[in-house]
């Protein structure tokens, strides 16, 4: 009888995952019905990307779907912290009581079935019964889980911790990518004594073969750095998603000479690689060159003013002497 019931809570299961699929589509809301309860569930989207989440976080969260200890694990951690925290997040009494049953039986049910006392019933049971139990948590829970993290009440760590994603975090459910090695070539077009033009695009030797939109694929994103080439300071860093790039140049650039490098990142933390590192220099504007002249103009007649002076200084010296 378990198994039936568990058997059909499972497949409920899949249908409530498909429906939350559903509407993590959309920035809207919907609505869910679970043991006769309401639970208003509000889907913000494109907040937190995949690359925000710890491996950890997501081999945990995948444990879900592994193997028996590892299913059991996600549970056993999800009643820890709901126990735990019961009072502070609100936990629903009766929810906590289900949990607290299915996980007990589990924790005699999964042990049991190691050992030579095991028989084919008390497998079929343990199955159904992590099966109904695994569901409940992916249903149930979770949307209670939502709803107290729309209402503030849990935070995003909350919830991975809880062993569950965001709608919106999955990532199409597949694996995180390995940052990528390929290097960026950097081409610069001084605009005005402001603005630069910066093109990043892959390396001219790695740029031979078809490329999507000029970069490799499954980047996204790079980083642009641009450091002043008398005092190595760094005037610029910055993440782009955009190919070509129009730059204002902090103040104080105009007549100076720069240096800039980018880097293709798969993920924000990745380490970047950067490609060669070509230099560039601002122009002076008419108004500066206007400045440069008359500010010329009061040194020399500063300075012609201190040699009137040293000179007038030695006659009087000479005066003295003769008198």
């Amino acid at each position: 009888m378990k198994t039936i019931i568990g058997n059909s809570i499972f497949f409920a299961g899949v249908v409530f995952g498909l429906v939350c699929l559903f509407f993590a589509c959309f920035p809207a809301w919907g609505v869910f019905l679970p043991d006769g309860e309401v639970f208003t569930i509000a889907f913000a989207m494109g907040a937190v990307t995949y690359a925000n989440i710890s491996d950890e976080i997501i081999a945990n969260i995948r444990r879900w779907h592994g193997t028996i200890d590892e299913q059991f694990s996600n549970i056993d951690n999800l009643f820890n912290l709901l126990k735990d925290n019961g009072t502070q997040w609100s936990v629903p009494e009766e929810m906590l009581s289900n949990l607290t049953d299915h996980r007990n039986e589990l924790a005699d049910l999964i042990p049991k079935c190691r050992s030579n006392r095991a028989s084919t019933l008390d497998r079929n049971m343990r199955n159904g019964l992590l099966k109904s139990t695994v569901g409940f948590c992916l249903t149930q829970i979770k949307a209670w889980v939502y709803t107290q993290h729309y209402a503030g009440v849990l935070t995003v760590e909350d919830v991975h911790a809880l062993g569950f994603f965001l709608p919106g975090e999955t990532g199409g459910f597949h694996s995180r990518k390995e940052a990528t090695d390929a290097l960026a070539e950097v081409k610069v077009k001084v605009i005005n004594e402001d603005f630069i033009h910066v093109v990043v695009d892959q390396a001219a030797g790695e740029n031979a073969a078809l490329v999507n939109h000029g970069w490799p694929q499954g980047v996204t994103m790079a980083v642009i750095v641009i450091r002043s080439v008398d005092g190595n300071t760094e005037v610029y860093n910055k993440t782009t998603t955009h190919l070509h790039n129009k730059i204002e140049m902090p103040k104080g650039s105009r007549g100076k000479q720069f240096a800039i490098k980018a880097a293709f990142l798969r993920h924000v933390d990745d380490a970047p690689t950067f490609g060669p590192a070509p230099t560039f220099s601002m122009p002076l504007s008419t108004d500066d060159l206007v400045e440069a002249l008359d500010r010329q103009h009061h040194e020399d007649f500063e300075a012609q003013l201190r040699e009137v002076e040293r000179h007038r200084q030695e006659v009087e010296e000479l005066k003295k002497t003769k008198s």
